[in-house]
C-alpha cells in the first residue's frame, strides 16, 4: 500500500488528499480482512460469460459492485487496439498513487477488469521453424547444469504433494526467433517436459499421466498447434488460473499480471516453481527519470508479480530450493513443493 505520508507531500487541495486517504484505508481494511482480490467464483463467471460470446461482460470490483465493460473494442480506441484482454491488479496497484496521477486511486478499485490490446500483424514463424529452434533449444537445456539440478530438487524436496497436472503462466510466444530472448521461451517450455518426467519418476502423480497447459495471451495459433504438438494444451485466460488446484504446479517466470497473488487467493497448490518470494522489504519510492529528449517517465516501486503479505504467508507451508540458472534461462526462480496438510485461514497481513 502507498506511504500515507507520502500523499500528503504531493500538494493537493485538502479534499483531494482526505478523499484518497479515505480510499486508501477502505482497501486495507477489505484486504486485511482477508477478503480475496481474485476468487474463484468471479473468474469461474467472467469465463461463462466469454464461453458464452457476450458482448458485455459484468465483473464485480472490490466493492462487490458489478461493473459492465464491453468484449468489443469501443470505437475510442480503435485506433491503438483490435481486442480485449483481462486485467488483473495486485494489491499493490490497488493501493499505489502515482506522483503523475494521485487522483487514479479515486476510480473504481477494479482486481479484475477488461482492457484493449493490440496484437495485430502476422506471426513471425511457421511451425517448422519453431520446431526447428525449439528441439535444438531443448538438447542445449537437457545437457545444462539447470536441467540437472531442476531434476535432483524435484526428486528430492520434501513434500506431501500428489501432483496431476502442470499449469504455466507467462512464457511467452515460441514464434519470436529473433533476438536473445527467444532461448528463454524454448528453454522454459522444453522445462515443462522435464518438470512432469521428474514428477512421474517419483511416483508424485499416483501413475496417473501428467496434463499440461500454458496461458499466455501473447500464443498466436502457430504457438497453439505447435503447443499441442509437444504435449501442451493452451489456455486462453482465466481458463489456466481456474485450472488450479491443490494437484496442480504452477510454472511461471517474471509474467506481467500478478500470478502469485491470483493463486494464492484461487487455491494453494501442490507445488510452485516461481520468481523467488523474498522477505517483506523496506517500502520503495516511485522513481523519475529524464530522458535525453526531455521526455520524463516513472517506474513503480513493485514488479507486474509483486510478493505480498498473503503469497509470504502460504510458502510457510512448502518445502523449497532455489534453482541454478547459471545460463539464464530462468532469472531468480524457487521450487515449492507443498510439505504438509494445510487449510486456508482468514486474517492475512498486508504489505
Amino acid at each position: 500500500m502507498a506511504d500515507l505520508h507520502k500523499v500528503r507531500e504531493l500538494g493537493l487541495d485538502e479534499d483531494t488528499t482526505l478523499a484518497i486517504l479515505e480510499r486508501l484505508k477502505h482497501i486495507s481494511q477489505l484486504y486485511r480482512s482477508g477478503k480475496p482480490l481474485f476468487p474463484r467464483r468471479l473468474l469461474e463467471d467472467l469465463n461463462r460469460q466469454i464461453d458464452d460470446g457476450k458482448e458485455e461482460v459484468y465483473i464485480s470490483d472490490f466493492d462487490d459492485v458489478p461493473q459492465v465493460y464491453s468484449l468489443k473494442v469501443p470505437s475510442w480506441c480503435t485506433e491503438f487496439a483490435n481486442t480485449y484482454r483481462i486485467r488483473y491488479q495486485s494489491i499493490h496497484s490497488l493501493g499505489c498513487v502515482p506522483p503523475y496521477d494521485p487522483e487514479r486511486v479515486l476510480c473504481k478499485c477494479t482486481p479484475v477488469a477488461i482492457d484493449y490490446v493490440d496484437t495485430s500483424g502476422p506471426g513471425e514463424s511457421t511451425l517448422e521453424a519453431i520446431g526447428g529452434a525449439f528441439f535444438k533449444q531443448r538438447q542445449i537445456w537437457l545437457e545444462s547444469l539447470g536441467h540437472r539440478n531442476l531434476e535432483h530438487h524435484l526428486s528430492t524436496l520434501r513434500t506431501t504433494a500428489n501432483i496431476r497436472k502442470i499449469v504455466c503462466f507467462g512464457l511467452g510466444s515460441l514464434g519470436r526467433l529473433s533476438g536473445d530472448c527467444y532461448t528463454r521461451t524454448h528453454t522454459q517450455h522444453a522445462a515443462v517436459e522435464t518438470i512432469a518426467a521428474s514428477l512421474v519418476r517419483r511416483g508424485l502423480s499416483g501413475s496417473q499421466e501428467i496434463k499440461c497447459y500454458a496461458q499466455d495471451p501473447v500464443y498466436d495459433e502457430v504457438d497453439h498447434e505447435f503447443l499441442r504438438s509437444i504435449g501442451i494444451t493452451p489456455l486462453e485466460d482465466p481458463k489456466g488460473f481456474l485450472e488450479v488446484d491443490e494437484h496442480t504446479l504452477v510454472f511461471s517466470v517474471s509474467p506481467d499480471v500478478p500470478v502469485k497473488q491470483i493463486v494464492t487467493d484461487l487455491h494453494w497448490p501442490g507445488a510452485m516453481i516461481w520468481d523467488t518470494v523474498t522477505p517483506s522489504e523496506k517500502r520503495k519510492s516511485w522513481a523519475k527519470y529524464k530522458e535525453n529528449d526531455g521526455t520524463i517517465f516513472w517506474i513503480t516501486p513493485f514488479t507486474t508479480d509483486p510478493d505480498s503479505g498473503r503469497v509470504r504467508r502460504m510458502i510457510k507451508h512448502y518445502a523449497h530450493a532455489q534453482l541454478e540458472d547459471s545460463d539464464g534461462f530462468f532469472g531468480d526462480l524457487t521450487i515449492y513443493m507443498k510439505c504438509k496438510e494445510y487449510a486456508h485461514v482468514s486474517f492475512y497481513t498486508l504489505d
